[in-house]
């Protein structure tokens, strides 16, 4: 069984992104199609949610194992889409900035019965994806002259070490 799922962000209209994933695959390897198709670096940690139909976050899916006192979990590696997921229009959350509490959304848009998929792949990319983490730019984003002027302007009206804290001779 295939299922076809569709992606998108609150951030950026224009973004989209479709992906077909097969039933025995697990929400890691859902997780990982989404960090590579929109160039995610794999390092940050991300959970994805099974939300109800105005979005409120219901069950997680998480990609450490938590061990939270006996209560029913799931971890992505563990997990199968097949466990969770048997309706079209189910929605999940995919949360990738927990800091910022930044998510994409998600919709099980399709169920192909009598194929199956070796490996998930993307069927449709639309725009660009935000960002991974507010406020991370690299310093090729950043004018130079901004660079430059910053270094000038740490030390405020006062360029000289001496004008600061006078001759070492004083001491």
């Amino acid at each position: 069984m295939i299922y076809k799922f569709q992606i998108v962000s609150q951030e950026s209209q224009n973004f989209r992104l479709e992906v077909a994933l097969d039933e025995k695959h697990s929400f890691f390897d859902f997780h990982t199609i989404i960090q590579k198709s929109v160039g995610f670096e794999s390092h940050q940690l991300a959970s994805f949610f099974i939300s109800d139909k105005r979005w409120k976050k219901l069950v997680e899916i998480s990609m450490l194992d938590l061990g939270i006192n006996g209560a029913a979990f799931f971890i992505m590696q563990k997990t199968r889409l097949r466990d969770l997921l048997n309706t079209i229009g189910q929605q999940l959350i995919y949360t990738f900035d927990f800091l910022n509490d930044r998510s994409f959304f998600i919709e099980l848009t399709g169920i192909i019965m009598e194929k199956n998929l070796n490996e998930p792949f993307v069927t449709l990319k639309q725009g660009d994806a935000p960002v991974q983490v507010l406020g991370e730019e690299t310093v090729d984003q950043i004018p130079r002259e901004l660079i430059e002027e910053e270094v000038y302007m740490d030390f405020g009206e006062l360029d000289d070490y001496t004008e600061i804290f006078g001759e070492m001779d004083d001491f």
